[in-house]
This record gives structure tokens, sequence and C-alpha cells, in this order.
């Protein structure tokens, strides 16, 4: 377990919205001024807030900052004091790339709260963001250091400390302590030594190179430079292989969405749809039939207003009436005669009768053409149905292939860093050795003449020192 944060005062800021964007989105890739995608984030938690999203909860932590005087105020402190808009401290937790098989996401969360605890910050708003781009687990923990409650700040006071001593504890409370170095360094600590570990190491790196540089052997450090050569190639391979991964997600879902457009009808340039294309068609074919249509009923009504002005016509007209009528079914109980009667006495029923027949005419064409309509749109939405149930099959076998892929090239670096561990072990283990044997060899050495010279000189100093003549003043 390695806890870090950024050196030179950048564990500390002022945006939260900043760091959010950082954390819950992939990392530019050269050339790119923003990146909006997030396949590192493997899951996310929250602390002391009252929502699981993360738009929100930069939000709230925001606002609960910008409130420090007033719940300083509610809660009767004073709103006096030093004042900083350094607001936000960030820092990560990163395991050893072999814990990576058997470490759940309950395990890292437990770690996450117990870190968080050490810095007495149990009750302030916090945010836990894990990633999944490196080959060793790690996650991240934004604090609000405001205090929700009373608006104080969190004092950070050592707290990379504070992280160290926690970080011991937790590889001791597990069984198996990665660092033996920061055991030792704090043995010291105890015993008054004051000193402080190169913080900025990787996460693998830190009690290997601590050991390694007390061996003062040029072959040694050879060995060491080809190790830190032989991480740093394959850490890159683990980054070109992480963005390559990111890439091909980033493709098979363009594959998918240009698909499903495709199925859909949207082309470039192209913005009608196949829906209405289909209705554009059916009712170019019945344009001349609503040409034939309209024609027929301006002939039947100019004849119809001819006739009117005769009354041989309009007895002609009453009797078409009256046949119009029973075509529609709106003979009534009044009887044919009582109909005729009607139709020969009113032009207004006559001229009613002519249009809606019309209009009955017309509703009839109109609904022939919306059923033709109606069948074309149905065959292309089946169509369009089986198309997309097939590419779905397709996308899922792609998507499938993919995972099996990208799990074996992670299984095949995951053992590459087990081979570099075990390599690296064996160096260590060399420079342990090669220590011990110079200790011991110093040990039983006899003084050189220098360092006798130098033993003789002290100790006539000191002898001097306790005969010299001690004067006394009297008054």
């Amino acid at each position: 377990m390695t806890p870090k944060a950024a050196q030179g005062g950048r564990a500390t800021g002022t945006s939260f919205k900043g760091v959010f964007a950082y954390l819950q989105h992939d990392k530019r890739l050269e050339g790119e001024e923003v990146n909006f995608t997030s396949d590192r984030v493997e899951w996310q938690a929250f602390r002391n807030l009252a929502t699981d999203n993360p738009d929100m909860a930069y939000r709230i932590m925001m606002a609960t900052a910008n409130q420090q005087d007033a719940l300083k105020r509610e809660a009767g402190q004073s709103a006096a004091g030093n004042k900083s808009d350094k607001v936000v401290f960030h820092y990560s937790l990163g395991w050893h790339p072999d814990e990576a098989a058997g470490l759940s996401k309950s395990e890292m969360l437990r770690a996450a709260d117990e870190s968080i605890r050490a810095l007495g910050a149990e009750g302030h708003q916090a945010a836990i963001i894990a990633h999944s781009d490196t080959a060793h687990p790690h996650l991240h923990v934004v604090i609000n250091r405001v205090d929700p409650e009373n608006g104080k700040m969190l004092d950070l006071w050592k707290y990379q400390e504070r992280l160290s001593k926690w970080a011991m504890a937790y590889e001791q409370e597990r069984g198996k302590v990665w660092c033996d170095k920061r055991v030792e360094n704090w043995k010291r600590r105890d015993l008054g030594a004051v000193f402080s570990a190169d913080r900025g190491a990787a996460y693998h790196k830190h009690d290997q190179a601590q050991a390694l540089g007390h061996a003062n052997d040029n072959d040694i450090r050879k060995l060491w430079a080809e190790q830190k050569a032989k991480d740093a190639a394959l850490a890159k391979d683990g980054e070109a292989m992480h963005s390559r991964h990111s890439k091909e997600w980033k493709d098979l879902s363009a594959w998918y969405a240009k698909g499903k457009e495709r199925i859909a009808g949207r082309n470039a340039g192209d913005a009608s749809t196949p829906f209405q294309k289909a209705r554009a068609q059916i009712k170019d074919q019945y344009r001349p039939a609503w040409r034939e249509h309209f024609a027929k009923q301006r002939a039947e009504t100019q004849a119809f207003t001819r006739r009117e002005k005769h009354l041989g016509g309009k007895l002609e007209n009453a009797v078409a009436a009256v046949r119009h009528a029973r075509a529609l079914g709106r003979e009534d109980s009044k009887g044919f005669m009582a109909m005729a009667f009607n139709f020969l006495t009113s032009s207004k029923a006559r001229t009613d009768a002519l249009a809606r027949l019309h209009t009955a005419q017309t509703r009839e064409l109109g609904g022939r053409q919306n059923a033709d309509i109606g069948a074309a749109i149905a065959k292309i939405k089946v169509d369009q149905q089986k198309a997309y149930t097939a590419h779905r099959e397709g996308f899922s076998a792609k998507r499938d292939a993919l995972k099996a892929s990208q799990r074996g090239e992670k299984q095949a670096l995951s053992q590459k860093w087990q081979e570099r561990k075990q390599e690296r072990d064996r160096v260590v283990d060399v420079a342990g050795r090669t220590e011990t044997l110079k200790t011991e060899r110093k040990a039983t050495q006899e003084p050189s003449r220098g360092q006798q010279r130098s033993e003789f000189n002290k100790a006539a100093r000191e002898g001097r020192k306790r005969k010299g003549r001690v004067r006394k003043r009297e008054r």
C-alpha cells in the first residue's frame, strides 16, 4: 500500500470541478485538447454527500466550501482567522500489482475510509474514485477541507507521515508487508531520527530503491539501473496497451453507432427517414388518382349547378340526391317519399347531399392511400427490427471477443510484472547481502592511521580540558 499526494504544495487546490473533470475522464492523448471518455473509471463512491451523482457531488462540495463563514457562525464559532481558498485535498492509494487478482471493491473502500479517518476527515465530504488504467490497482480520494458541521478547515499538518503510518499498519494487518523499508524508517523515527522518504517513487519501487541506495557498489548500481530501465519499458508497454484498449472500445462504439444510423436510414446529406421516403413515394403513386378524383367531382358539381336552373334539372338532382343518400346509408324512417319531397322542395338539401357524397368519396380514397402507407411503414419497421437484432448480435460478438482479447493481454502484462518483481527481488537480495558483507568487513578491520591519529588528538584535547588551570576571581 502506497499513499501518494502531489508534491510541491499541489496536493491542495481550489477547484472541485477541475479535479473531478480529471479523475472522471481518461487521460488526454497526445494532441487532444479534451477527453470526454471515462473508460478508466472502475467505480465511484461518496461520503457525507446526499447524492451518488458525480456532477451533483462536486457542486455540493463547492457550495459547502463557499459557505465556510456561515457554517462557522451557525456553529457558534468565530469567522475570524487565516483564510485559504485551498479547500480541495487530493491523494491516491495504490496496491502492489501482485495484489490485483484478490483485491475487491469492498476492501478498497475499507482502505479509503481508514485513510480518511487517519487524517481526521471522517466527517468531511469526500469522493472515492477507482481507476483501472495501470497495472497496480489504485483509487483517488478527494476531500473537502471545509467541515460541513462547523466550517473549520481540515488540518493537514504532517499528513504524509499520518498516511505513511496508517499504510504500514494496513499492510501488517493484511499479513503481507510490501514496503519493508517503511517499517525500518518508522523504527528510526521512533528512536528520534528525522528524515523524509522519497514520496515521489513509484508504488512498487520505494523499498527496493532504499535498499539498493545503501550499497555503494558500482555493479549493484548498474544492476539497479538495468532494473529501472526494464520497469520503465514494461510500464510504457502497459500504457500503450491501455491506450490501445481504449481506442478499440471507442472504435467498436463508433461502429455500432454508425450501423444503427445506417439501419435507421440517417445518411449524411439526406435528412429524410425511410418512413418519410415511403410516405412520399406512395403519395406520388396516388397523385394521378387524386387528379382524376377531383376532376370528376368538379364535373359533377358543374353539371349539378346547370341542372338547378330549370325544373326538370331540379327533379333530376333530387332523384340523384335520394340515390346518394341511400348509398351513404342516410335513409331514415320518414321513408322514400318524405326524403324525395325534402330534396324536391329544398335546394340546400340537394346541395348538401352532393357535398356529403363528395366528402365520402374523398375520405374513401384517402383511406386507401393511408392504408398503403401504413403497410409500407409496418414492413420497414419489421425489416429494421430484424436488422437491429442482427446488428446487436454482431456487436455482442465483437464485444465479447474484444473483452477476451484484452483480458488475455492484461493477464499477460500482469504475468510480466510478476516476473519483473521476482527479478527485482533477486537484485534486492544481492544488494542486501553486499551491504551486510561490507558492514561486517568494516567491523573486523583495524582503524586506519588517519583514524588512529584523529582519535589520539581527540583524547589529547579532552585531557587538556580536564587538567587545565582554573582561575578564581576574588573581590
